[in-house]
């Protein structure tokens, strides 16, 4: 049966039905052991990060838009979200979180009146996207779906939404590998259908993103654009008795379709309107569409080039210095790339990206918002780096640096700082704009003991990421220990406003003002 008349058999059932959203985080979809009434085998994230992809899933737009671009983001007040939407049109709401990655603070908590995430952090590094928490950052499956059964059991008569957010399946794997972790959670889901609320509720399972597991040199998410990190299950199941339409209905959609668009087919199937923020399109309406994504961890991070793809049917382009064509029906681990056999082909997608004007037309009275959108899209100088001279490296063929970065990351993280402080060196000498390996050279340096020499280091990177807060930080304590103490106080004081829950900071200034 299509797609459309399934849509026509639930649709006139829908009125208050319960919805549940299950996000199973890094989930790649050919892994993925769950399937439901209907299967959509094209579906993709529009950036492969956790906190950016699910603003996406929830607020319908892109990731340039909201500016949440990296983990290291917070939602904008007033944002509308499906959940706000939806608590508008008469229904509870509550949200069930699995990692510190989505904790409340980051704000994607608006139109919950729960928002269940028990972890809390102090600061986040806006150049490298990490979070700095306190205590644990994420909670087993089993204690996510107990507290969601129990919140559902207690509302059996009202029209409810509920999100839920699982995070065993990203790294560390308590189990040893990434399948028996999947293995694990794939028990708990299946247990789900015994539940009383399962049968007469709108239940999507779905992911943020994949996992590289290796393929094209990546390990885990975030840096390339390739199906392994793009590619997510997305499974529906409809509610039973959707006039006359069979509990188990089985179906599968190969039309590629991404995120960004789950929120207007919910709203959609519930027969609400699709606000005109969202910018998805509803499952429903079967016409092809663009399924564009984004990466700008290498731009933000390192100073490379920003990553975007376009998919139409089962063509992807991506637009790199070094662009890329693939045919994903014949060549799904995109493994040819076929640039110069189909110029025209890479062409017409290409001239499918949107361009800035697609998206600012609503922000005409917003000059500082429209800037932003500008910036992100690749239109003014981005990221902290500045103008450049010289082009962007293409990531790919950074690939060895970023390689070797992580190394540097993990010696740091060993406390074996001559080993990092080598390695970071001989980055730098190839790659000398390379802001976080600078970063976390003068943090080796200052870690050994050497703070002068950590001080050059970490301001050169202070006047070119004015907004990092470990750079602030560790560049305090570098004034610190060179007897600066009025620089080092104006450093803490700086850190202390870029991230007011973090401690440190403030610990440093108390320790510096009892000594003066």
């Amino acid at each position: 049966m299509r797609l459309a008349a399934l849509f026509a058999l639930a649709i006139s059932c829908a009125g208050q039905t319960p919805v549940v959203i299950i996000s199973v985080d890094t989930l790649r979809a050919d892994h993925n052991r769950t399937t439901f009434d209907t299967a959509f085998t094209a579906a993709a994230s529009q950036v492969p990060l956790t906190l950016p992809s699910h603003t996406v899933l929830l607020t319908s737009t892109y990731p340039h838009e909201t500016r949440v671009e990296s983990n290291a983001g917070t939602v904008p007040r007033g944002t509308v979200t499906l959940a706000s939407v939806l608590q508008a049109k008469g229904y509870k709401t509550a949200a069930f979180i699995g990692s510190v990655f989505l904790e409340k603070q980051l704000g994607l908590d608006q139109g919950f009146e729960t928002y269940d995430s028990p972890f809390s952090f102090g600061a986040f590094s806006k150049l490298s996207g990490e979070m700095f928490h306190t205590g644990r950052d994420r909670r087993a499956a089993p204690l996510v779906l107990r507290a969601a059964n129990t919140w559902l059991a207690a509302r059996k008569t009202e029209p409810t939404f509920v999100f839920i957010h699982l995070f065993d399946v990203h790294k560390p794997w308590s189990s040893g590998s990434y399948d028996a972790q999947i293995k694990a959670v794939d028990k708990l889901l299946s247990a789900l259908r015994n539940e009383p609320w399962w049968d007469r509720s709108l239940v999507i399972l779905t992911s943020d993103h994949g996992e590289g597991l290796g393929e094209h040199g990546e390990s885990d998410h975030g840096y390339f654009l390739y199906q392994s990190t793009l590619h997510v299950p997305l499974t529906i199941h409809w509610p039973q008795g959707a006039a006359g339409m069979p509990a188990r209905m089985s179906a599968q959609v190969d039309q590629p379709v991404g995120l960004i668009d789950v929120a207007p087919t919910i709203l959609d199937f519930l027969k609400l309107p699709v606000p005109p923020q969202f910018r998805g399109k509803s499952f429903l309406d079967q016409s092809p569409r663009p399924v564009i994504s984004e990466s700008v961890y290498a731009r933000d991070s390192f100073g490379w080039s920003a990553l975007r793809s376009i998919r139409i049917g089962s063509w992807k382009y991506i637009d790199a210095p070094k662009p890329e064509l693939y045919d994903l029906a014949k060549d799904p681990k995109e493994l040819t790339n076929l640039i110069k056999a189909n110029p025209a082909q890479a062409a017409s997608l290409k001239a499918q990206l949107p361009r800035p004007q697609d998206f600012i037309h609503t922000l005409s009275g917003d000059p500082q918002r429209r800037q932003e959108v500008l910036k992100s899209l690749g239109y003014l100088a981005p990221g902290p780096h500045g103008p450049s001279k010289t082009p962007p490296a293409d990531p790919k063929d950074r690939l060895p640096l970023l390689l070797r970065y992580e190394d540097a990351v993990t010696l740091i993280a060993a406390r074996r700082y001559d080993a990092a402080i080598t390695t970071l060196r001989a980055i730098l000498a190839t790659d000398p704009g390379n802001l976080l390996a600078r970063r976390d050279l003068g943090v080796a340096l200052a870690e050994k003991g050497d703070y002068a020499k950590a001080l050059t280091e970490l301001q050169q990177v202070a006047a070119a990421a004015p907004d990092d807060y470990v750079t602030r930080f560790q560049l305090g304590l570098a004034c610190e220990r060179t007897g600066r103490l009025t620089e080092a106080i104006d450093q803490f004081e700086i850190a202390a406003r870029l991230a007011p829950e973090a401690l440190p900071a403030k610990q440093a200034l108390q320790r510096i003002r009892a000594r003066q």
